[in-house]
């Protein structure tokens, strides 16, 4: 009687995936990270057949390890021109909505971007917004203040409540979460709110599988096939 040959376990492979703490899409809560769009993007990957090796880095090492084919996929960021030259995007994850925060007794509105003529104007680096904002913001209306901190919707959304600077441009949702979950360390940020208006269009934030990898067309169409499957892609 032969004996038995031992089952040999096959360890699924890992795809490299590169993100940066954006609450409440990404982040890092007790050594652990999580979010909304962490738990899409691991369901997902793992639902292919891969296991996602998390990285969380500030936002421009994130996109540059991914850019250079370092890491094999980036999340969560909208897409724009500029970006498909490196990657290639994924379906809808989450929705995105920016708006401009400002001191609630400032007394700011605004319909127009001309009505933030001679405002000063925070914006996050390496972020991409609605074409439309950044060409008129290029046209020298307004200063621009750029925020390249380590958090920077925290830095702008503090800069405003100390009245540096006099709007701050930031996703809706992630804003909302660092001024309720922040409030008592920094009490100042009580004082700030979103202006009514959305900047652009609602847009989406996606995943982005590196250009360097020969597959990376492959991987994205499966990924958003398995996306749809599983219910989790947001509406486009």
């Amino acid at each position: 009687m032969s004996a038995a040959l031992p089952v040999l376990s096959q360890e699924a492979p890992v795809l490299k995936v590169a993100t940066t703490e954006y609450p409440p899409f990404e982040y890092v809560k007790d050594g652990v990270l999580q979010g909304d769009d962490v738990e899409t993007v691991r369901t997902v990957l793992q639902a292919m057949g891969y296991e996602p090796k998390f990285q969380v880095l500030p936002w421009a090492r994130a996109e540059m390890m991914v850019r250079r084919g370092n890491a094999d996929l980036l999340f969560s960021l909208t897409s724009s021109p500029e970006r498909e030259r490196h990657y290639l995007f994924t379906a809808p994850i989450s929705e995105a909505r920016d708006v401009l925060y400002a001191r609630k007794n400032a007394g700011l509105s605004w319909t127009s971007y001309n009505d933030l003529a001679d405002l000063s104007v925070g914006v996050t680096a390496g972020y991409s917004y609605a074409p439309e904002f950044m060409a008129w913001l290029m046209q020298g209306e307004s200063q621009v203040v750029t925020m390249n901190q380590e958090n920077p919707d925290l830095a702008g959304l503090r800069m405003v409540a100390m009245g540096r600077v006099d709007v701050f441009i930031c996703e809706q949702t992630a804003c909302d979460y660092l001024i309720e979950t922040n409030k008592g360390h920094y009490p100042e940020l009580s004082r700030v709110a979103a202006l009514p208006g959305v900047v652009g269009d609602e847009r989406f934030f996606r995943a982005a599988f590196s250009r360097k990898r020969p597959d990376a067309r492959a991987l994205r169409n499966e990924f958003n096939q398995v996306l749809k499957g599983l219910g989790l892609a947001a509406t486009d």
